[in-house]
């Protein structure tokens, strides 16, 4: 399991897609408003996406080099993440004057925390911070415990995360003293959906992990689990949330392991691998087309039905080829730079 992992480019088209669809919803295409609130199992799938690549990196660097330089890590990511990110905050910035606070909690990757009212374009940074929270802690959990012991840390705390979340759910443990604050966007109850990519790339990456997973996730059993990840979705209360985390890296290892099935053809189509290639850019970007009702129309038309996909698209070029392409290229050559 090294190097380019065919479909996951596939995965990142379908989760952005879906992602637009749940925020199209209600807003230029009101006949769609029932797929808002399920077209956000589009963030489940890049959490799961992410989980198993970083994590997936990581155990490939510490194999071939005995450990994992966390300087060279956060050098990588930051150049991944930053520019592109600093480019839409400053774009919002001009354009609908997010409030001190807004762009303070963007900076910080604190926004999921922030209480109601927030600005809408903004909103979609929740999900970055989110990940970011796990950026900070996945690599110095492998520094500390090495291979073996996280494959087991990584269960157990993806384990306890579902059980606390069905605990605040229930009681307002936490909930109570954050008015305000989105139950669904924070980082301590969201966090399993990336834990439990981790703990895929964990057993993809030990010996015979990854010849006993393409035996288990035959035909059928993948079907299986597709169907599963349908009815969860559909279902969608709290308790659905740790099966949505747990089947959305089966999965997503299922076409990584098996990219030669129908599905792992599908998602390598061209033109899908060319969509999730922007789908940074276009999750970024999509955020400021597609607002709803009674949010600024600071771009006119281009806010309604049929400019928006274009501009989305528009915008995310703009970013993916001048401001994120360059930087990732820059960002993996400077830990070489400092070294020489």
């Amino acid at each position: 399991m090294k190097g380019y992992l065919p479909t996951l480019d596939g995965w990142r088209a379908l989760a952005v897609a879906a992602v637009i669809v749940c925020h199209a919803g209600g807003t230029i295409a009101p006949e769609w408003r029932w797929l808002t609130v399920k077209g956000a199992v589009g963030v489940d799938v890049f959490f799961a996406i992410s989980g198993l690549l970083i994590c997936g990196r990581l155990l490939e660097e510490w194999k071939a080099e005995g450990g994992v330089d966390l300087g060279a890590f956060y050098t990588r990511r930051a150049f991944r993440i930053l520019p592109a990110y600093w480019f839409y905050l400053g774009a919002a910035a001009l354009l609908v004057h997010p409030a001190p606070r807004d762009l303070a909690a963007c900076l910080l990757f604190v926004r999921n925390y922030l209480p109601a009212p927030a600005n809408w374009f903004t909103g979609h940074f929740w999900s970055l911070a989110v990940e970011e929270h796990f950026y900070m802690l996945l690599p110095g959990a492998l520094y500390f415990l090495g291979p073996r012991r996280l494959r087991i840390a990584l269960p157990a705390a993806a384990l306890a995360i579902a059980v606390w979340r069905m605990v605040d759910f229930r009681w307002h443990v936490l909930t109570a003293h954050i008015p305000g604050v989105s139950f669904l966007m924070r980082t301590d109850i969201r966090l399993d959906g990336l834990l439990w990519g981790a703990f895929a790339a964990v057993v993809l990456h030990s010996d015979g992990g990854a010849e006993f997973a393409r035996r288990w996730l035959g035909v059928w059993t993948w079907r299986g689990a597709a169907l599963a990840f349908v009815a969860c979705v559909l279902w969608q209360p709290p308790l659905a949330m740790l099966w949505i985390a747990l089947l959305a890296p089966v999965l997503l290892a299922g076409t990584v392991l098996h990219p030669h099935r129908h599905a792992g053809r599908v998602l390598d189509w061209e033109p899908l691998r060319w969509v999730g290639r922007l789908s940074y850019s276009l999750y970024l970007w999509q955020q400021l087309f597609f607002a709803p009702e009674g949010e600024p129309r600071v771009l006119g038309a281009w806010q309604e039905w049929p400019l928006a996909p274009a501009g989305v698209l528009a915008c995310a070029l703009i970013s993916y080829l001048l401001v994120e392409q360059p930087l990732i290229r820059l960002g993996r050559r400077a830990p070489r730079m400092a070294a020489a």
